[in-house]
């Protein structure tokens, strides 16, 4: 499959993507066929190769993915073929593969004959994120919140005392990490493993903007009481107050959109 091909799939993908998430925003009752939505909700760039038999490029790309979406890599810095197949030690075709990935994720611009650039911050692709999101984490709520979710319960309040740590060192980077696998938890107590992948091609577009937020300590408790708010919901099988919750805790990404942008404009795409 040639890379045109494969991005014209991929935005297809999107789209459907888009299209599911928004019945699912609007129809969070309990007949909801949640189990089959969430089966179609995986973006096709973050899809890797089973373990035995990944590939060069699923190295690349989740190396360029990591550096990119913490800020390693900023927006607008350029990017070359050449340069980091000498840093693999590879030929140029899976660099080109994983750039064709991350362009699917609209973390790169890659243009024919052009440099190739991390993509700066779109306020589009932020909004949404946060709205297919919120969707997609609003089911997994409540099919958690329906359910004995007792033998994670260890595992949620490990993590939660993990944030509280990194929260007293200042650790920006491992209570990102920690945020990561709080969400994760919540995929898996609803028994949607599956579901995850969704969540983090969401989170890819909105976790920059997260971490130029998080350098403010007040950030990092307010996302913390979100947390802790929600693991209680999960394990009292309280659903009504967990989706209220959880749009509330989402949509904080407004107010951080125009606080960071009004800090960082040279980050954020010219729309």
């Amino acid at each position: 499959m040639d890379a045109r091909h494969q991005h014209q799939l991929s935005r297809m993908a999107t789209t459907t993507l888009g299209n599911l998430a928004e019945g699912l925003f609007f129809s969070v009752s309990p007949s909801l066929p949640g189990k089959d939505v969430l089966n179609c909700l995986i973006h096709p760039a973050l899809q890797t190769s089973p373990v035995d038999r990944r590939t060069t490029s699923d190295d690349v790309f989740d190396r360029l993915h990591s550096d990119i979406v913490s800020l390693k890599l900023l927006p607008g810095a350029r990017l070359s073929e050449v340069d980091v197949a000498r840093q693999f030690d590879i030929s140029r075709q899976p660099v080109r593969e994983a750039f064709i990935r991350l362009h699917d994720l609209e973390l790169l611009q890659v243009k024919p004959q052009r440099a190739t650039q991390v993509r700066r911050i779109s306020e589009q692709a932020l909004l949404n994120a946060r709205f297919i999101r919120t969707a997609v984490e609003i089911e997994l709520l409540r099919i958690a919140c329906s359910d004995d979710t007792s033998d994670y319960n260890q595992a949620f309040e490990n993590n939660l005392d993990q944030q509280q740590a990194a929260i007293t060192d200042n650790r920006v980077t491992h209570f990102h990490s920690l945020d990561y696998d709080f969400h994760h938890l919540i995929c898996q107590a609803a028994n949607r493993e599956h579901a995850f992948e969704t969540v983090s091609t969401s989170k890819s577009q909105l976790d920059r903007l997260c971490l130029l937020s998080l350098t403010e300590e007040a950030e990092m408790v307010q996302i913390y009481k979100d947390h802790l708010a929600l693991y209680h919901c999960i394990r009292d099988n309280n659903g009504e107050q967990a989706l209220e919750l959880i749009r509330r805790h989402l949509s904080r990404v407004i107010n951080l959109l125009n606080s960071v942008r009004a800090s960082h404009p040279e980050y954020f795409a010219d729309e």
